[in-house]
C-alpha cells in the first residue's frame, strides 16, 4: 500500500480526495489547519497541522510515498497579500524541500487555471501565457515557479495540475449558486457570454489519482484538468437551473454596479466578520474566458472526464436535497462569490 499525504484535507477537494484514496486501497495521511467538517472516514489518519510549521510537517512526511498538496489560501476575500504569499508560495517551497529530505517519490501540486487569467485564445494549453490578476492567482503562479525551482534544486519528482472550475457537494461556490438560483435571486453581471469550463468533483479526483500514480516520464510536467466541454456562463447557470427545475435567471446588471456592490459588500463583511455574498473577485467569473485544452492529460495520464454538466448538476442537487436542513430566510439578490 502506498502511503499518501493529502494536505488541505478539510477543504472541498481534499475532503473528497482523502476518502477516495482510502477507498481505492491507499494508506492515507491527511492534514489541515482545521478539523474536517465531517468524519474523515476509515483508513485515514487525520491530524490538525499547519503546513507552514516545518517540524510537524516533517513528521507528517515520514514514510510517505506521494504528497498531494491541496493546501491553499483561496476563497477568503479578506486574506492579506502576505497570507496568500505565506501559504501559496513559501509553505509550498518548504514542502518540496522537506519532501525531498523525507525521500518522497512524488509531489502533486494542485495549482489553478486561474494562473491564465483571461484566456485570449481559447482553449488554453499548458504553454499559454499566464495573466493572473488577483492575489490568489498571482501567488498560485508564483508558487508553481517556486515549486519547480525547489524540485530542480533537490531532484524531487514534481507534477503540477491546474484544475478548472470544480463543482460538487461541499463546494461553497456550488452551494451559493444553488441557493441563489433556488431563491430566484441570481443575477448576471454583464451579458453572461464569457466561457467557463466546469469539471465535476469525481472527474477531478480521478485526475489527481492519475497524476499521483503515473510513471516517472511525467515528472516536471504540468497538466490542465477540466470537464468534457466548456460553455458560456449563461449556459452553465442554465443547466443548474434546469436541474433545480426553476426558471433560468434573466436579470443582467451592468459592470459598474457589480463593482460598486462588490466593494460595499466587502467593507460590510469585513466589519461583521463574514464572507460577502458578492465581491469584486466575482467579476472575473462573469468577464474572463476560461476554456482549456486537456489533450496533454488525456495522452500522458489517461485522463478522460466522464461526467457532463447536466448529469453532474443533477447529482449535486440530489445529494444536496438529501442532506440539507430546511431552507434559511432569503438573502439579498446575489450572483454568489463564484
Amino acid at each position: 500500500m502506498r502511503q499518501v499525504l493529502v494536505t488541505g484535507a478539510a477543504g472541498f477537494v481534499g475532503s473528497h480526495f482523502a476518502p477516495y484514496l482510502a477507498g481505492r486501497g491507499f494508506a492515507v495521511r491527511a492534514i489541515d489547519v482545521r478539523p474536517p467538517a465531517r468524519t474523515a472516514g476509515s483508513g485515514i489518519n487525520f491530524r490538525v497541522q499547519d503546513i507552514r510549521e516545518p517540524r510537524g510537517l516533517a513528521v507528517a512526511l515520514e514514510g510517505v510515498d506521494t504528497v498531494c498538496n491541496l493546501a491553499s489560501v483561496h476563497l477568503d476575500v479578506h486574506a492579506t497579500p502576505a497570507q496568500f504569499e505565506a501559504v501559496n508560495v513559501r509553505a509550498l517551497e518548504q514542502l518540496i524541500e522537506l519532501s525531498a529530505a523525507a525521500h518522497v517519490r512524488r509531489v502533486v501540486q494542485v495549482s489553478s487555471v486561474g494562473v491564465y487569467g483571461h484566456v485570449a485564445q481559447p482553449p488554453a494549453g499548458e504553454d499559454a501565457p499566464l495573466h493572473p490578476d488577483n492575489d490568489y492567482e498571482r501567488t498560485k503562479a508564483a508558487g508553481e515557479q517556486a515549486a519547480r525551482a525547489a524540485a530542480r534544486r533537490t531532484g524531487l519528482d514534481l507534477v503540477i495540475v491546474r484544475p478548472s472550475w470544480v463543482y460538487g457537494v461541499g463546494c461553497p461556490r456550488t452551494a451559493k449558486l444553488i441557493r441563489s438560483l433556488r431563491k430566484r435571486r441570481f443575477f448576471f453581471i454583464g451579458g453572461g457570454c464569457n466561457l467557463r469550463h466546469p469539471v465535476y468533483i469525481d472527474d477531478m479526483l480521478a485526475g489527481l489519482e492519475l497524476a499521483s500514480v503515473a510513471g516517472p516520464e511525467v515528472a516536471g510536467r504540468t497538466f490542465n484538468i477540466a470537464g468534457p466541454r466548456w460553455m458560456t456562463v449563461a449556459e452553465m447557470v442554465g443547466e443548474f437551473a434546469r436541474a433545480l427545475q426553476v426558471p433560468p435567471p434573466r436579470l443582467h446588471a451592468p459592470r459598474w454596479l457589480g463593482l460598486t456592490v462588490g466593494w460595499a459588500a466587502e467593507q460590510v463583511s469585513a466589519i461583521v466578520g463574514a464572507e460577502p455574498p458578492i465581491s469584486r473577485r466575482t467579476l472575473a467569473f462573469f468577464e474572463n474566458d476560461n476554456a482549456f485544452d486537456i489533450g496533454a492529460a488525456r495522452q500522458a495520464l489517461g485522463f478522460e472526464p466522464r461526467t457532463d454538466l447536466p448529469a453532474g448538476a443533477r447529482a449535486v442537487i440530489a445529494s444536496w436535497d438529501a442532506a440539507s436542513p430546511p431552507a434559511a430566510p432569503a438573502a439579498p439578490h446575489s450572483p454568489a462569490s463564484l
